[in-house]
């Protein structure tokens, strides 16, 4: 039985890797993290960079580096030739007056007065401030663009499986090999199961691509996993009762962005609703897969937590398979 299972899957995979769709498909999880991997650092940085004389208090240099980058030059006319260069950077050097700020003068943004801020913060740090500063966290542990962009990545990425499902599916159908296998010696569960492993593999390899890609290194990749597949069970049932109608790719692909509408809603619900109309989003398996993503990249999962919300999104989905199960079983027929 595990054979014949496995031969549904290696054949579907083959089958699919010479239509460019398919491959498409396939590398579409880890292409997106790329992209948001790259748009990440223009969002989350908030340095300027500065050119010092190695002559400079290495405290101050010190100081600087936690605001800034910074780059020691051994000469007053080595670091004017580097400020002279294209790129954003100014110059800062102590003498007996105190610090000289350089710059090219078509610098963006308001670099001097930050530089200004940061000298003045350091040769005043003992002095007694006339009022009392108090921080409190508002609740940001990293950048927003990188925590709902990996959970978002994540959860939509749960629909990529079912999409080979439903184009295996349609290729059966359209080679009239679809017929045969219900006179061939495999059991219908047998098949099914062959048919849907992939929508459970290739969500699971590019969620870990894409928390390899965004660095998020040190989450529990267990908990994570099995998010994944349960909320890829659902996306799978759609895949079958989608698959099972449609006569052509580009119509089974179009159909199957009706589950485009809840991930997105779920996902964008649950980032910009008030705590007191999350309720709203309850009836959406994705809705509860984005609170299990969320925790388990922020690192404060937990194994209770994750299991509620998996049986939540079963329950969901068995829901889901009873109103879909006889379109189904027709189908496949």
């Amino acid at each position: 039985m595990p054979r014949r299972i496995l031969s549904i899957m290696l054949r579907d995979f083959k089958s699919g890797i010479r239509d460019f769709m398919v491959v498409y498909i396939l590398i579409a999880p880890f292409m997106l993290a790329l992209v948001l991997r790259t748009l990440i650092p223009s969002v989350n940085s908030t340095t300027i960079n500065i050119a010092v004389l190695d002559t400079i208090d290495q405290e101050m240099v010190t100081y600087l580096e936690n605001y800034s980058h910074i780059e020691i030059f051994s000469s007053r006319d080595q670091l004017v030739d580097r400020i002279a260069r294209a790129d954003d950077i100014y110059g800062l050097i102590k003498s007996d007056a105190g610090y000289e700020i350089i710059n090219q003068g078509n610098e963006a943004g308001e670099g001097i007065e930050l530089i200004k801020y940061i000298v003045n913060a350091r040769e005043n740090e003992s002095a007694e401030l006339p009022v009392i500063v108090r921080v409190s966290d508002i609740g940001w542990q990293l950048s927003p663009l990188k925590q709902y962009g990996a959970n978002f990545l994540i959860v939509f990425g749960s629909v990529f499986g079912s999409m080979i499902i439903l184009l295996s599916i349609v290729e059966e159908k359209m080679s009239n090999t679809l017929s045969a296998i219900n006179v061939a010696p495999i059991a219908k569960y047998e098949f099914v199961i062959g048919k849907g492993l992939l929508g459970f593999i290739i969500p699971v390899l590019g969620t870990l691509g894409t928390l390899a890609i965004l660095g998020f290194n040190e989450v529990n990749y267990g908990m994570t996993i099995l998010t994944v597949i349960s909320i890829s069970l659902i996306s799978v049932v759609i895949g079958f009762s989608i698959g099972v109608v449609s006569t052509e790719p580009i119509g089974a692909i179009a159909g199957m962005k009706m589950i485009f509408l809840p991930i997105m809603a779920s996902v964008f619900g649950g980032i910009f609703l008030d705590d007191k109309w999350q309720f709203l989003l309850y009836w959406s398996p994705f809705y509860w897969a984005f609170r299990s993503i969320d925790s388990i990249i922020l690192q404060n999962a937990t194994w209770n937590g994750i299991f509620l919300n998996s049986t939540i999104i079963f329950i969901l989905t068995s829901f889901v398979f009873f109103l879909l199960r006889n379109r189904i079983r027709h189908g496949l027929n």
